[in-house]
């Protein structure tokens, strides 16, 4: 994998890369192409994700922590294992499967979950007041978190098995 350390990223493309298992620390990643790649095991700590296209890429055990992502394309992005710590997520729409996800301690800013399956997906945070959801579906377990936290479930329905 990939040692970023310190460093800004600015309009590179990466489309198509296997980015898996890097490390990407105190850096600023903006404006950049990071289409159809494979982020899997990869973690980002203390960075600024801004306006990059991530359309197609996996997120399959992404740890993202004390840092941000806004203003992002994330469609058709997998969404498996990934983990959300002490990060603000601004004007974020995400769509597809989320399984086995985590938000810890995050501040959400215009964010959407549209047409957004849920299983397994935990969220820890104080409020979730802020979070859009329009035509999502969740399993019991992760619909109760999402009430614990205050979330307006009414863009939520239960799976049942």
């Amino acid at each position: 994998g990939l040692l970023l350390k310190n460093n800004n990223v600015d309009s590179c493309d990466f489309s198509g890369s296997d980015i898996t298992s890097s490390h990407i620390q105190n850096s600023s990643l903006a404006n950049n192409l990071v289409k159809d790649c494979s982020l899997k095991e990869t973690e980002f700590s203390d960075s600024f994700i801004n306006s990059c296209d991530f359309t197609g890429a996996d997120f399959t055990g992404v740890v993202i922590k004390t840092g941000g992502i806004k203003k992002n394309t994330i469609t058709n992005a997998v969404w498996n294992r990934t983990s959300f710590i002490d990060t603000q997520i601004t004007d974020i729409v995400f769509v597809g499967t989320l399984q086995d996800c985590y938000f810890e301690n995050c501040a959400f800013t215009r964010v959407t979950f549209q047409n957004a399956t849920f299983i397994n997906t935990f969220f820890k945070n104080k409020s979730l007041k802020r979070i859009r959801f329009i035509d999502c579906q969740a399993d019991r377990m992760t619909y109760a978190f999402l009430k614990n936290g205050k979330a307006d479930l009414t863009g939520i329905t239960v799976i049942t098995t």
